[in-house]
């Protein structure tokens, strides 16, 4: 289950840990929130409970960021909705190597940046 949790200090909070490498972002992630260029959901099922932050960007839904439990099922399940809405890809940059190995069960390609990995994925 999909819920738009835009609205929600609670969700932006949630967020907080996954830009622990990079709190400049987070604050700029808050302000992108805002203005209603991003926005926030929380997934919900069996072995997950996400909350995503995320904008379309061309022809793909731009993770700002992921946390809580079950990151692998919950993306399987923000796919669907995704490939629904007409766009062909999940993309997303990461600090964290150990989370681009995690993502690599999805079918991801990778892109090493300086500090980050890009991260795609076909839906």
């Amino acid at each position: 289950m999909i819920v738009c949790v835009t609205k929600s200090p609670e969700a932006l909070a949630r967020l907080k840990v996954a830009f622990r490498a990079c709190p400049q972002d987070f604050e700029e992630l808050k302000a992108e929130v805002q203005t209603g260029r991003v926005s926030l959901y929380q997934l919900t099922g069996e072995g997950y409970d996400i909350t995503v932050a995320g904008q379309i960007i061309g022809e793909s839904y731009y993770l700002w960021g992921v946390s809580g439990v079950g990151v692998v099922k919950g993306i399987k399940e923000l796919t669907e909705y995704v490939k629904n809405v007409g766009l062909t890809s999940i993309s997303a940059e990461t600090y964290f190597p150990a989370l681009a190995r995690l993502v690599k069960r999805l079918n991801t390609t990778e892109k090493a940046l300086t500090k980050t990995t890009h991260l795609t994925m076909r839906v």
